[in-house]
């Protein structure tokens, strides 16, 4: 009688080396697989700034400017404008129907017309009350692919928070430049640029947000349309767009909370102003500093969806119960430049080409980059 042999079964020994095996693959592949996915995120990132800096240049040849950063909804009717008008739109605003948004862009400019609900108005509420939903409208090619922040104002709208930010300009390029003096009990944390290449911002008046300064030498500026000309630096050394993509961060690093960190939030959700659509009330550009180097003029105005660089890029321990100059959820018009990329940030150069910004990179060649005449 033929007997069949037994098969002898994993030892206990033999099982956990297997399991160790299978371990280290795991521990080799998965950090791969993160590193792959981030790097596709990277690549769409890029792309979209790319998509948008031929959509501002497309703009740029239809009408011979690029659009202001922000403006006010006017005209006035009553002939002089007062400083302030209703909510107006932002840069995204003007170049959506170069996304192949026309319909929308058309949509939103009937609302504007006098006779129909709360005319005047741009911000998401009153777009709503004049039949144009702006719910469940994400446009992706404003959000960058990496960014943990929400992409809408409240879980189901009302409308999409952009991670990308016009460059309104810089602040001086002078270490002894009032811009970067603390004020009396703000937080500290303000870095002068170290250079002996002087520059002084002509146009430079205060902001919304405490201590804020916003200044017009770069290429969407507020109530400023810009030209190609008006670029001396040269188009591949200026920028247009930015990244503002990450949580902003207390300045106390024992905190843990987290600040939405992208150009176009508003503080408590819905209301005047925020999101994409939303540019500035303030009508007249910013005024003329009264001494070159020294503190900027009175203007006050809240901005969104533009910046004024003031700050290192990444620089993100910026918020808290005292937020640095600038700086704020809502208005931050000097919210630094930052991004959920590790190392540094993507911008968008005035000739469509993008760029990828190391965190290293010092302030004054940051500032620049963001000035479009400090070689003059």
């Amino acid at each position: 009688m033929r007997r069949t042999p037994l098969r002898r079964g994993f030892t206990l020994r033999e099982m956990f080396a297997v399991i160790t095996i299978i371990g280290v693959l795991l521990a080799l592949v998965v950090p791969a697989i993160r590193i792959a996915r981030e790097s596709a995120r990277r690549s769409e990132c890029e792309r979209n700034l790319k998509m948008t800096g031929i959509a501002l240049l497309n703009y740029h040849d239809t009408f011979s400017m690029f659009p202001m950063g922000a403006m006010h909804s006017g005209p006035n009717p009553n002939g002089e404008p007062p400083s302030e008008a209703g909510l107006g739109p932002a840069w995204w605003f003007g170049v959506s129907p170069f996304y192949c948004y026309r319909s929308l862009y058309d949509r939103i400019v009937e609302t504007q017309k006098p006779g129909v609900a709360k005319p005047r108005q741009f911000h998401a509420d009153d777009m709503l009350a004049a039949g144009v939903s702006l719910n469940g409208i994400v446009e992706h090619y404003m959000h960058c692919p990496s960014s943990s922040l929400p992409l809408t104002e409240t879980p189901a709208g009302p409308i999409h928070l952009p991670t990308y930010v016009g460059i309104a300009g810089g602040c001086d390029i002078d270490p002894n430049s009032q811009d970067y003096r603390v004020p009396a009990g703000a937080a500290s944390g303000l870095v002068a640029p170290n250079t002996d290449r002087i520059y002084h911002n002509q146009r430079k008046g205060t902001g919304a947000a405490a201590g804020g300064i916003v200044t017009s030498s770069g290429m969407l500026p507020p109530c400023q349309h810009v030209r190609l000309e008006d670029c001396t630096d040269g188009i591949a050394n200026t920028m247009i767009v930015a990244e503002q993509s990450d949580w902003l961060r207390d300045h106390s690093r024992p905190s843990s909370q987290r600040y939405h960190g992208d150009p176009g939030w508003t503080v408590g959700g819905t209301g005047a102003g925020g999101g994409w659509l939303s540019g500035t009330r303030r009508v007249d550009p910013v005024p003329q500093v009264v001494t070159p180097g020294g503190p900027p003029a009175i203007w006050g105005g809240d901005c969104w969806n533009i910046a004024t660089v003031r700050y290192p890029p990444n620089y993100k321990r910026v918020m808290g119960a005292t937020p640095l100059p600038g700086c704020s959820e809502n208005h931050g018009i000097n919210n630094p430049l930052q991004s959920a990329h590790a190392g540094g940030l993507f911008v968008g150069m005035a000739d469509g080409s993008v760029q990828f910004m190391s965190e290293t990179t010092d302030l004054a060649v940051l500032l620049r980059l963001a000035i479009r005449d400090d070689s003059k």
